[in-house]
C-alpha cells in the first residue's frame, strides 16, 4: 500500500500562520522556447543541456535584482520588519524520494544559464540520492516550483519560510491568438506568485511579475 507524502513541518506552519496572497499572470513563450533550442544546438556534444526551468530561474534572479523588495524575509522581532537580502539565492523545489527538497542556487543573478543548469542537475541528482547537505539547502531567499514537466498548466505554491515569496510555474500550453488579423498558434507559460502580505503588497508583486514577463518574452535579456 503506497505511503502518503507528508508536508514538511515548516510548510505546514507557513500555510497556517503566514497571511499570503497570490497573483497569476502569463507570458508568450515562443521566443523563450526558440532560444532554448538555439542554446542546446550550440551546446550539442558538450554534455550540457538547458531546460526551460534553467531559463526561468535565471529570469527570476534578474527580476529579483530589479525588485529587491521581493527578495526579502519577514522578521518577527519587535513589531515585525522587512529584511532585504544582499544575495539572490534561488531555491528549486524538487520532488525527491525523501519528499520535497529545496536545494539552492546561490548568487543565481551572477551565474550564467549554463552554470545554473549544471548546478541544478548536480543538486537534483543529490536530492534523488539523498545526499544533499544542509549547506546546499541553506540561505535561500526565494523559491521556484515548476510542475510544467508533469503537464500542469497552473497551480499555487506554499511559501518556504523564512522567505517572503515563491513562484509556481506551469508548462507551456498552446493558445490561439489574433496577430495582425491572422489566427496563429502561440505558446504561453503561466506562473503564480504567492507572497507574504506582511512585507509584500499587491503593487510590488505586480511590478515583479511584469518584469519577469518582459524577460521571458525577450529572453536574450536573460542570457545577456
Amino acid at each position: 500500500m503506497p505511503c502518503a507524502r507528508r508536508s514538511p513541518p515548516r510548510l505546514t506552519e507557513s500555510a497556517t500562520t503566514i497571511p499570503t496572497f497570490t497573483v497569476t499572470t502569463g507570458a508568450q513563450a515562443d521566443a523563450l522556447l526558440a532560444l532554448r533550442a538555439q542554446l542546446n544546438k550550440a551546446l550539442d556534444g558538450t554534455g550540457s543541456k538547458i531546460s526551460v526551468n534553467d531559463l526561468i530561474v535565471r529570469a527570476v534572479a534578474v527580476a529579483l535584482r530589479e525588485h529587491p523588495g521581493i527578495n526579502a524575509s519577514y522578521s518577527p522581532e519587535g513589531r515585525g520588519q522587512t529584511v532585504l537580502h544582499a544575495r539572490i539565492n534561488v531555491g528549486v523545489a524538487v520532488a525527491a524520494p525523501a519528499g520535497l527538497m529545496v536545494p539552492v542556487i546561490h548568487d543565481a543573478d551572477k551565474s550564467s544559464v549554463t552554470a545554473i543548469s549544471a548546478r541544478t542537475k548536480t543538486l537534483v541528482g543529490k536530492a534523488n540520492d539523498r545526499t544533499l547537505t544542509t549547506t546546499e539547502m541553506a540561505d535561500g531567499t526565494f523559491t521556484v516550483s515548476n510542475l510544467g514537466m508533469f503537464g500542469v498548466e497552473h497551480f499555487t505554491a506554499i511559501i518556504n519560510p523564512p522567505q517572503g515569496a515563491i513562484l509556481a510555474v506551469g508548462g507551456a500550453s498552446s493558445e490561439v491568438a489574433l496577430v495582425d488579423g491572422d489566427v496563429v498558434e502561440r505558446k504561453k507559460i503561466r506562473y503564480t506568485l504567492t507572497a507574504d502580505h506582511r512585507i509584500i503588497d499587491g503593487a510590488l508583486a505586480a511590478q515583479f511579475l511584469a518584469t519577469l514577463t518582459k524577460l521571458i518574452e525577450n529572453p536574450f535579456r536573460i542570457v545577456a
